[in-house]
């Protein structure tokens, strides 16, 4: 009997074997592995990236915005602002703020769980160098200045008075000194009389932009000013400290300074995550004009101190989440609270994985420089 038939399979059609299997299953996830560690290490630099770039954005975006508002403070007053305090009149800067965040003012950096200064501004209404006398094409008052028309004291006599603003802050100016008038009252000019601007400090005698003058003078100007506060606080919103800009009034706060936040108004978030502002105030004591004679002080005090000619602002930013690396130690190592300018932050900081971008400009005063008049 002859031996059982038998042919041998193509190896094009047999199986893969048991070692075959796991060799394949092992490179695939080897392969696997390393494309999810690609992807990963890619997500953390896209995301590091992200941060990086979101605090130099808000870094920017807020100094910018305090720099915008700063080239227009302190219109008509280089010579300091005539304001009333408690009954008495007192010669202001347009531009002053504390240093620190304590009570104890401007006298010197006080170390604090922040430590970030604040800034005062006067600034004249975007359209007070527009046509006088004229109203927007919605027929409301457009602030531009108005001229005044008789010297004297008391209610200040004007050409017209419809370019102005009913109930609001205005200043009078004779492009040297001014004086801020508050709740400001409009008597319409008419074919016989000149119209006449109002305002709460008129009972005091010899209240004016120049006292030594005995008053306000023909061919001086009447404008609307606002009061504009700069500082940092936590937004409730973000649990984060953000920068804000709140809208200013007549009243001493809690420094004693002449003004105060308006009451019961909501502050507006001008930029979140920003956690240190820093203003520092350059003076021309040489009269050289020249910046690099410049003298810097930290900290102003509202009461008038001549020659101040520059403002260096600092923001500190961060990004909206901590950065990432693979152990999650390296970048926290290195991410932490900085130094700026007088706020030295302890060396014992603890860092938190949140990148600072750090935003700084110097910016002459325009208003403030009597070859700009």
């Amino acid at each position: 009997m002859s031996a059982p038939f038998s042919r041998r399979v193509p190896a094009s059609r047999r199986g893969m074997t048991l070692l075959e299997t796991m060799i394949v299953s092992v490179l695939a996830a080897i392969i696997i592995a390393a494309a999810a560690a690609l992807l990963l290490a890619g997500g953390r630099v896209v995301h590091n990236t992200e941060h990086a770039s979101d605090s130099h954005d808000n870094a920017r975006l807020a100094g910018e915005t305090i720099m915008s508002m700063v080239r227009q403070a302190g219109a008509g007053a280089p010579g300091g602002l005539w304001v009333l305090q408690g009954g008495v009149p007192i010669r202001t800067n347009p531009v002053f703020g504390r240093d620190g965040t304590t009570g104890a003012g401007t006298t010197g950096n006080i170390v604090t769980a922040d430590g970030s200064d604040d800034l005062w501004l006067v600034l004249p209404d975007p359209n007070y160098m527009g046509e006088p006398c004229s109203l927007n094409a919605d027929g409301t008052p457009s602030g531009a200045a108005v001229p005044v028309a008789q010297a004297g004291t008391g209610g200040v006599k004007v050409n017209c008075t419809e370019s102005l603003r009913q109930g609001a802050l205005h200043v009078a100016s004779n492009m040297t000194t001014g004086a801020l008038l508050s709740n400001v009252q409009l008597t319409p000019a008419n074919p016989g009389a000149p119209g006449q601007v109002g305002y709460d400090e008129q009972g005091t005698a010899g209240f004016s932009n120049a006292p030594e003058k005995g008053g306000y003078q023909s061919g001086d100007w009447v404008y609307p000013v606002r009061l504009v506060h700069f500082y940092l606080a936590t937004n409730p919103s973000t649990g984060k400290s953000a920068l804000y800009r709140a809208e200013g009034r007549l009243a001493s706060d809690g420094l004693g300074r002449p003004y105060a936040d308006v009451a019961g108004a909501t502050p507006t978030v001008v930029q979140d995550f920003v956690e240190d502002l820093q203003v520092v105030f350059g003076f021309d004591t040489s009269g050289t004009e020249d910046p690099a004679n410049y003298t810097w002080q930290h900290g102003l005090e509202p009461t008038f101190k001549a020659n101040l000619r520059t403002v260096r602002i600092s923001v500190v930013a961060t990004g909206r989440t901590p950065r990432k690396d693979t152990q999650s130690t390296v970048v926290l190592s290195d991410d932490k609270p900085i130094s700026v300018e007088n706020n030295l932050r302890p060396a014992g900081v603890v860092a938190d994985g949140f990148y600072r971008s750090l935003y700084t400009r110097r910016l002459e005063l325009p208003n403030l420089a009597a070859a700009s008049l």
